[in-house]
C-alpha cells in the first residue's frame, strides 16, 4: 500500500516537471533541459509511465526533451501511410509516428 501511494506521487511529479519543461524550453532551454532530466530519472526509479500526450515531448535517440520549434523539425511525409517525422535536432534522431492509412 505504501509502495502505490509513492508511485502515484511520482507520476503526478513527472507529469508536472514534464509539463513545466515543455513551457519553459522557449525561454529558458536549460532549465527545461535539467527538468526533462529529472522527470525522467524519477520516471526510471518509480516505474511510471508517461500520459500519451506527453510521450511525444521524449526523443527516442537521446531521451532528451523535444519540443516542435525549438530542438525538434516537424514534416509531414508523402506515400501512402502517411507519416509525422519528428527530427530531433540534438542528436539526429528521426522519430516517425503513421497518421493515416489511406
Amino acid at each position: 500500500m505504501k509502495r502505490r501511494g509513492a508511485k502515484e506521487e511520482a507520476a503526478a511529479v513527472v507529469k508536472v516537471l514534464t509539463e513545466s519543461a515543455v513551457s519553459l524550453s522557449h525561454t529558458d532551454p536549460a532549465m527545461a533541459r535539467a527538468q526533462a532530466a529529472l522527470a525522467r530519472k524519477v520516471k526510471l526509479r518509480f516505474n511510471v509511465r508517461l500520459e500519451p500526450h506527453l510521450r511525444s515531448f521524449t526523443c527516442r535517440g537521446c531521451k532528451g526533451l523535444l519540443v516542435p520549434g525549438v530542438n525538434a523539425r516537424v514534416r509531414l511525409g508523402h506515400g501512402k501511410p502517411t507519416m509525422i517525422r519528428v527530427t530531433c535536432l540534438d542528436c539526429g534522431h528521426l522519430n516517425r509516428k503513421v497518421v493515416g492509412e489511406t
